[in-house]
C-alpha cells in the first residue's frame, strides 16, 4: 500500500514538473528542446523500485499531464510518448547491465528521448529534415542528462533511509 502511495505521489510531482516546464519559454536554436525536469521522477522510481515502476510512473505522467493540458492524442502527446518509450527502454537496459552510473543511465535516457521524438516527427509530418537537428539535440541531451541525473541522485540520497525496501544500486 505504501508503495502505491509513493508512486502516486511521484506521478503527481511529475505532472506538476511537466506542466510547469511547458510554460517556460526557453529560446533555443533547436525547436522544442527542454531540460526534462519531469524525468527526475522516472529515474528516481527506477533506482528506488525498478524498471516496472519507472514505466508505470512515466506513462501515467505523460497521459495525465497531456489530459490536464488538453493535448491528449495531439502531436505533442505523441512526441512525448514516443520519446518516453524510447527513453524507458534504453534506461531499463542500461540500468540492468549494472555498467552505468545514474549519470550514464540519465544521459542515455535523454539521448533516446530525443531520438524517439525525431523519429515521431519524421513519421507524423513526413519531414525528414528534422534528422538534421539530431546531432545538436544529442549534444544538448548530454547536458540535460547530467543535470537530471544529478538532481535524481541528490533526491535519492536524501530519502535513502526513509523508504523501506529501497533498491539503491547507484
Amino acid at each position: 500500500m505504501k508503495k502505491t502511495v509513493y508512486l502516486s505521489f511521484l506521478v503527481a510531482v511529475g505532472i506538476v514538473f511537466q506542466i510547469l516546464e511547458s510554460f517556460l519559454s526557453v529560446v533555443w536554436i533547436i525547436p522544442g528542446f527542454k531540460i526534462g525536469f519531469a524525468n527526475v521522477v522516472g529515474i528516481f522510481s527506477l533506482y528506488v523500485w525498478g524498471p516496472k515502476e519507472m514505466c508505470i510512473v512515466t506513462l501515467l505522467r505523460i497521459f495525465l499531464a497531456s489530459l490536464m493540458q488538453g493535448t491528449l492524442f495531439s502531436v505533442s502527446f505523441w512526441l512525448s510518448l514516443s520519446g518516453g518509450i524510447f527513453s524507458m527502454a534504453i534506461m531499463t537496459l542500461a540500468y540492468k547491465t549494472k555498467k552505468f552510473s545514474i549519470y550514464g543511465v540519465s544521459i542515455a535516457g535523454a539521448c533516446f528521448h530525443n531520438i524517439g521524438q525525431v523519429i515521431a516527427v519524421c513519421i507524423i509530418y513526413q519531414q525528414f529534415f528534422m534528422q538534421l537537428f539530431l546531432p545538436f539535440l544529442l549534444a544538448l541531451s548530454n547536458v540535460s542528462g547530467i543535470c537530471i541525473g544529478y538532481l535524481s541522485l541528490q533526491i535519492i540520497k536524501r530519502v535513502k533511509g526513509r523508504i523501506q525496501n529501497v533498491n539503491l544500486s547507484i
